[in-house]
Order: structure tokens, then sequence, then C-alpha cells
């Protein structure tokens, strides 16, 4: 009999060709599982009827720490003869924090023909806390050698660094799971160890162990009674003394911290960049855990503390439009205060999805929604509402912005081009940026960094009053602004700093950097950066010592500013406090020439 077979590729989370044979395979999870890993109350198939879903195959599915295993649900559809047979093996890229993959079935075997469940195990080492790249693969073959078809899929399992305790029963339990397949492991069936039994144990060990802990310190506290009261009696006759002393140490050492103080902070602003090193944007507190990375709440949940009925918002003008998302100007509808008092309605600009939206791209959508939310500045553009029940497009609101998008209202400043009435001075553009320095600075004071500032994340007034937004939409409304270099996430590549790049550190530094990139589009009136340099490039172009060129028009002493902000070396940047004055001091000597 011969096979027929599709053959797909995905560029996003495929090592090469994936060859599915039609109508011989379903392989998925079921809507339990897909709710347990994901919140989502959908089968997620990966194989239906033998046609690959590239969506399903392209997620790369975290696997958070409390997760131990995933369960799959999978048959063949061949009724009769050749069977199906299959070939399973897992690749682990960090071994120290995860040892290797274990599925509740053989390593090789046949396909099942009726419906049936396989399990695979992720055992962390408990050793260190990283997130571990696991790739499972799986050979799809008729008779066994011929035909094969390969599907590989891609899995992020976060561990965390465990106490003894646990990693022992962790150990323990994974080895006696290794014991108990015995189709593939061979030598291995011999002498099994049960669960009840390894959890006996450990047990039992531990229950010693803690009543050994327990009377060394009741030991410790005798005797550490016994020296107290007997320091105590050698102390009574001389107490005046000794406070004196304590006085005189203490009035002592508070000249010195003083003396001290006074020659150590010479800046009046010093961010501390240590609390910035390698963060991500989150209004969150992870508390003193060694965990070095948090979980952060549901979006949904953040923006409930500013939950608006749908009923109340009305849609108005379509603003900007993408492939997926959308920006309206609305109005929220007043509620009636009174028989004789009634409300005012409110303007509005309101940011939503359309229903091709996929759910991660709504997930993200709101996610970055709420990176400024309970953020109050006069340059910071707020979350004042949002309408996130189930079952129709999520809508996030903010206050309404007479000329909207900086980068579009730059794009009308181009009279030459388009015959616009608008026009702005360097000195316009000049208080456009200080008023951007002003926000950055505000949102690092409150610990939270932007890593993607640029005309296109500002919104601007007719009195030219400016805000920073979050990045909501921006990847699908500026599509030509991210790039993905590989790594399945459209990142604005020409705003990045080197390091952020390349290392995806981030920073207060890499936030001057994307200032710095800023400062040229406002020159430039929304000119794109780096136009001439491919993406995949731009890091070699940098790493060379090159940068964007001498905007027209833009004055000699303004590109030496936004230059140094291209500092090879983070170090070198200069600081945003330093970035205002000089800002400040050129904005009003520009207004001596007026």
């Amino acid at each position: 009999m011969r096979m027929k077979c599709f053959v797909l590729a995905s560029a996003l989370t495929f090592l090469g060709f994936v060859t599915v044979c039609k109508t011989d395979l379903d392989l998925y999870l079921d809507a339990h599982e897909t709710y347990r890993l994901l919140g989502v109350n959908a089968e997620l198939y990966y194989v239906r009827k033998g046609i690959v879903n590239n969506y399903a195959l392209s997620f790369i599915l975290p696997i958070h720490p409390d997760v131990q295993e995933i369960v799959f649900t999978w048959r063949s559809l061949r009724q009769g003869p050749p069977d199906i047979y299959y070939n399973m093996s897992f690749e682990v890229s960090n071994p120290r924090a995860m040892l290797m993959p274990v599925a509740n079935i053989s390593n090789t075997g046949k396909v099942p023909n009726s419906l049936s469940v396989f399990s695979i195990t992720f055992p962390c080492t408990g050793n260190i806390s990283a997130d571990v790249e696991v790739v499972i693969q799986m050979n799809i073959s008729i008779f066994s050698a011929s035909n094969i078809s390969v599907l590989n899929f891609k899995r992020k399992k976060t561990c965390l660094m465990d106490s003894r305790y646990q990693k022992t029963l962790r150990n323990k339990l994974y080895y006696n799971k290794i014991q108990t397949i015995p189709p593939h492991l061979g030598n291995l069936t011999h002498n099994h160890v049960t669960v009840d039994d390894a959890t006996t144990n450990v047990k039992m060990s531990t229950r010693i162990f803690y009543i050994t802990v327990g009377c060394a310190c009741a030991v410790i506290i005798l005797i550490a009674m016994a020296v107290a009261i007997y320091y105590l009696n050698t102390q009574k006759g001389n107490n005046r003394g000794y406070s004196e002393r304590i006085k005189y140490y203490d009035s002592t050492s508070s000249q010195q911290l003083s003396n001290q103080q006074s020659q150590s902070f010479l800046r009046s602003e010093t961010p501390v960049e240590s609390s910035y090193k390698g963060s991500s944007v989150r209004n969150y507190s992870c508390g003193p855990s060694p965990i070095p990375e948090c979980f952060p709440p549901d979006p949904r949940d953040i923006l409930q503390e500013v939950a608006i009925e749908y009923r109340r918002i009305a849609l108005g003008e379509l603003q900007m439009e993408g492939t997926f998302g959308r920006i309206y100007q609305g109005t929220i509808l007043s509620e009636t205060v009174s028989e004789t008092e009634i409300g005012v309605d409110q303007g509005i600009m309101i940011k939503t999805v359309s229903d091709e939206a996929r759910p991660d791209q709504v997930h993200l959508f709101l996610t970055e929604s709420c990176m400024m939310m309970g953020v109050i500045h006069q340059n910071i553009y707020p979350v004042i509402g949002a309408c996130t029940e189930s079952g129709q497009p999520p809508y996030v609101i903010y206050p309404y912005s007479s000329e909207g998008n900086l980068k579009k209202f730059l794009l009308k400043c181009r009279v030459s081009e388009t015959g616009s009435h608008y026009s702005l001075s360097t000195q316009q553009l000049v208080y456009l940026a200080i008023q951007i320095v002003k926000a950055i600075q505000f949102l690092h004071r409150k610990k939270i960094l932007h890593k993607d500032i640029a005309t296109r994340n500002c919104v601007i007034d007719n009195d030219l009053q400016l805000k920073l937004t979050d990045n909501s939409l921006s990847r699908d409304l500026f599509p030509a602004d991210y790039h993905c270099l590989g790594d399945n996430e459209n990142r604005p590549v020409k705003w990045l700093s080197l390091e952020a790049l390349v290392e995806r550190r981030f920073s207060i530094n890499s936030d001057v950097w994307s200032f710095g990139v800023t400062l040229w589009e406002l020159m430039s009136l929304a000119q794109q950066p780096y136009s001439e340099v491919d993406c995949f490039e731009m890091a070699a172009y940098l790493r060379e010592g090159y940068r964007i060129a001498h905007p027209i028009n833009c004055p000699d002493e303004l590109y030496s500013m936004m230059s140094g902000c291209w500092a090879k070396n983070p170090d070198e940047r200069p600081r945003f406090s330093q970035l205002l004055v000089y800002l400040q001091n050129f904005y009003e000597a520009l207004g001596q020439y007026i």
C-alpha cells in the first residue's frame, strides 16, 4: 500500500520539515488538559485527521513550575494493517536544571487504534532556577522503517531551586518511574522501587532529621539562656558606664555616617541600575524569594480595577487599523446622577481587536496595556477604563487625544511631502523631547523600564502636550518597525541598544539608547532609522561602530547629544538627568533667537 503524505514546514518552531500522513493520525491536548495548561477551555489539535495545525505547532507552550507533566491524547486512524509506528526522543537545553523527560509509555511502539492517552513528565533537578527549553521529537512511520515523518514540539519548562527534602523525593520518584518502563530500558527492569516505598523512606529520614535538629536547637537555647544570665549578673554593677559609652559611640558613629554621606552622594539623581539589570517591565513585587522570575497575574484581573460596562461605551470614528488591532475615537456615556441632574459624556480613545485576533495576540495586547496601570503623571498616557467581559472583544480605554499618535502627527508635518498646514520649529521639537525625558524619568523612579521608547508609542494634543504610552498593538499597527530575527518574537530591532539586541539585557542605559533614536525621529519628522540596513545585519553594523546619519536641519549640538546616547559601552551614555538639563538649556537658547 502506498502512503500519501503532506509535507508542511513551519519556520517558527520546527527544526526541519514535518511530514504527516493524511487521515492516518490524531494527536491533541483535550479540553481539560488545555484548560489546565493555558486556561483555555478548548481542544488543542497538533494533528487532526492527518492534517497539521500550524498555529498549534507554532505555539511554544510554557510549562509552569507547578506543572510536572503533560497529557496527550492520540489514536491511529487506520482500521487495519499496515500499522503506524512511533519513535519518541527528547532534548534538554540545561541538564543541570532538568533531567531528561520520561513518558509513561515506551519510547518505541505502535500508535494505538483506539483513543488513548499518554503523559510526559518534566523532572526538574532543583539544583538551580532556570527556564529550560525542551524538544519532544516523534517519528511516525509505517513498517517502522520507511516513510518516516518527524514532528518536533518545543516546550519551555520553568524549574525552580528546591529544598533537599523535595529534591530527594523527586529524584526517587523519577528513577522509580524509569524502572517501571520495561519495554525500552532492558536491564533496568529488576529491583523495582515503588512510589510508596520511596515516599515512606524519605518521610522516615526527614522525621529523624527534624528530631535531631530539634534536640540540637533545645541544647543551644539552654546554653544561650545560661550565658545571658551570667552576662546580666556580671554587668549589673556598671550599667551607668555602659550607657555612657553607648551614647558616645552613637554620637561618634552618627557624625562619621553624615560625613560619609556628604562625600558619597554628589549627584542629586543617581538611579540604582542594579535593580533594573535584566529585569522585566512589571509593577508587581516578587518579594524576597531567590527565584529570579515571578509569574504575573492575569491581565484581565488587573483591568477589572477600572472595569466599565460595555453599554456605556460608544464607538466613534476609526483612527488606526492593523491586521487585527484597531483604535477608535469614542465616548463614555454618562450615567444619570439624579432626576434633575444629568452627567456629562466623556471623549475617549479605545484600543481593541478584531474577531480574527488569536488568543495569544489578545493576551499580549491586554498584558502590555497593563504596563503603566496606576502610573499618574502629566506626560504618561494612562489606562482609565476597560471592558473585558467574556464573549466580546476587549476594550482598553484611554483619555481623548486631539492629534493622536505622534508618529502619524510628525508625518503630517512634512509640508513638502503632504502639503499639510502643520509645521514644527526646532524649538518645538526639543520641547517634545523634554516631555519624553520627564515621562521616562518618572517611570524609572517607579522601577519600570519601558523598553520600547519611540514616537509610535507617544500621543500628542494640539497644544503640543505629549504623553508616553504603552506599546500595546504597536507591533500590529506599525509592522515595519518590528522584526523577527528567527526567535519567534517581533522586536523593535532598530531602536534597541546593542546589549538589548544581542543579550536581551535591558537597563536604564538601554532606554537612553532608545531615547536617542526617538530624538532622531523627532528631528527627521518620523523617518525610518537605519532604513538601508537589513534587520539581520543590525548587530554587526552596531558592533563596527556605525550609527544613524545626521538628520537634515538638525543642529550639530543636538546630534552630538543623541550620538552620545548610542555609546557602545552602556556606562558611557549620559544620564536622563543630564539629558534633561541639556535639552532645557538648548530650548532656552533657541528661544533667544526668536
